[in-house]
């Protein structure tokens, strides 16, 4: 386990230089360009947009990556806090529709049933031995949260104990946020 944690730990390190990294890049060789589309995004939907683009990406696994929402919202110049909650916001409610895509329609569906019968006997003990705190990895690193949403829901796990384990989205949403806006800043 120890081994395994370290892991997830480099690789999540990783991802985040590897963020600011990219972010930095982006603002020096195509500031003008994410402006320009940030500006429009903001524009024509506000920061509701960017909240409901993130409850998107979290309720529609792979489609879409949230952390491209912050871009806009700090490429469009939106205000810090608000982001935040909203961000929050859209998270949570995301990873719910995941979360009860998982509970209600995976288990119903042919493939998702042939798909826990193949897998249970290594995904149960997991979710026993990590519990909640699979979830939170989830949440605070870049793992795929709409996954573990789904997978979560589809394991049983009681709604409140995701909930409460999702909420570690909203601090994560302010360590990415400013992290980006570090990134883009030092571009300039």
């Amino acid at each position: 386990m120890e081994q395994e944690l370290k892991s997830l730990l480099f690789r999540s390190v990783l991802a985040i230089v590897a963020l600011i990294g990219g972010i930095f890049l982006l603002s020096l060789f195509l500031k003008e360009p994410v402006i320009k589309y940030s500006s429009l995004f903001v524009e024509y939907f506000g920061i509701y947009g960017v909240g409901a683009g993130i409850a998107l990406s979290d309720a529609l696994p792979g489609i879409l990556f949230p952390d491209a929402f912050l871009v806009f919202a700090v490429a469009g110049n939106l205000p810090d806090i608000p982001v935040i909650i909203i961000c929050g916001a859209g998270s949570l409610l995301g990873g719910s529709v995941s979360y009860f895509i998982g509970f209600y329609i995976i288990p119903r569906l042919k493939w998702g049933q042939d798909f826990l019968y193949k897998h249970e006997k290594k995904l149960i003990p997991l979710l026993e031995r990590y519990g909640i705190w699979a979830v939170v990895m989830a949440a605070i690193t870049p793992l795929p949260y709409s996954w573990m949403s789904i997978l979560v829901g589809t394991l049983r796990m009681p709604y409140q104990r995701f909930l409460l384990a999702s909420f570690t989205r909203v601090p994560r949403f302010a360590v990415y946020f400013y992290l980006i806006k570090l990134g883009w800043l030092q571009g300039i």
